[in-house]
């Protein structure tokens, strides 16, 4: 489990199913965080707050695996790995298709990246690519991918942004693996091709060869206000002394 405010993370289970959990998303629908397995193949599961774990097996799924991944508010697991193609599956506890294969459809373009997260104020997926470390927004329904910009914190990086996630407000945080620094861009859904990508550093994570991210995206993160003299976030730095505050002027 990783604090966003403070970076700080530890260990909550081990070796909860057998293969590689990756792709992972939470649920607003049933509160279960989902996965998609390496072994056994075209496998998804489903996973408890006791980490009671349970496995569906999604025939329509490639045998390799999907690595980016995350659950919409009505309920469709979104999956992708290499290439184009996406995958929509119902996680829906209420609907008569539950754990169903909905359709399989492409992105307007190829990507390089490694997770996605919903953004709860406009419902579009959002990634940030590596290499290029552009910020893209994903309509769900069409699969077409629009350019925002690249994030200017992240010029001339080459890390992985294997975990991403929102909070209520729309602020749309990247972890980078190789480091585990934590950026934060704010209020993407109001961004276009044009403005100005507002990002900062937002903690100091945990690095990792291998990781992914869940989180739901209608829960609060604490800011910290950066000249009322407070630890408002809670992370034991105040005002400038937070990195949360390093494009504060």
């Amino acid at each position: 489990a990783l604090n966003i405010e403070s970076g700080t993370s530890y260990e909550i289970a081990t070796d909860i199913t057998a293969g590689t959990i990756n792709a992972t998303g939470y649920n607003p629908t049933d509160g279960y965080i989902w996965g998609a397995l390496s072994t056994p193949e075209k496998t998804i599961v489903r996973i408890g707050a006791n980490f009671n774990t349970i496995n569906y097996h999604i025939n329509e799924l490639p045998s390799s695996t999907s690595y980016t991944g995350d659950v919409s508010a009505s309920g469709v697991y979104y999956l992708k790995g290499d290439g184009t193609a996406f995958y929509r599956i119902d996680v829906d506890p209420n609907s008569i298709n539950y754990t169903q294969h909905q359709s399989t459809d492409h992105l307007s373009q190829n990507l390089n990246i490694s997770d996605w997260a919903f953004n709860s104020l406009d419902g579009n997926l959002y990634s940030v690519e590596k290499n290029s470390n552009l910020l893209y927004r994903i309509d769900p329904a069409t699969g077409i991918v629009i350019a925002i910009g690249e994030v200017p914190i992240l010029s001339g990086f080459t890390y992985t942004y294997d975990a991403v996630y929102f909070d209520a407000d729309g602020r749309f945080y990247i972890a980078a693996s190789e480091t585990g620094t934590l950026y934060a861009i704010q209020s993407v859904q109001n961004l276009t091709a044009t403005d100005a990508i507002d990002a900062t550093v937002f903690s100091f994570g945990p690095s990792s060869t291998n990781s992914d991210g869940a989180r739901c995206p209608t829960a609060i993160v604490s800011q910290e206000i950066c000249d009322n003299g407070i630890d408002d976030d809670g992370d034991g730095l105040i005002d400038c002394d937070d990195s949360s505050c390093s494009s504060f002027i």
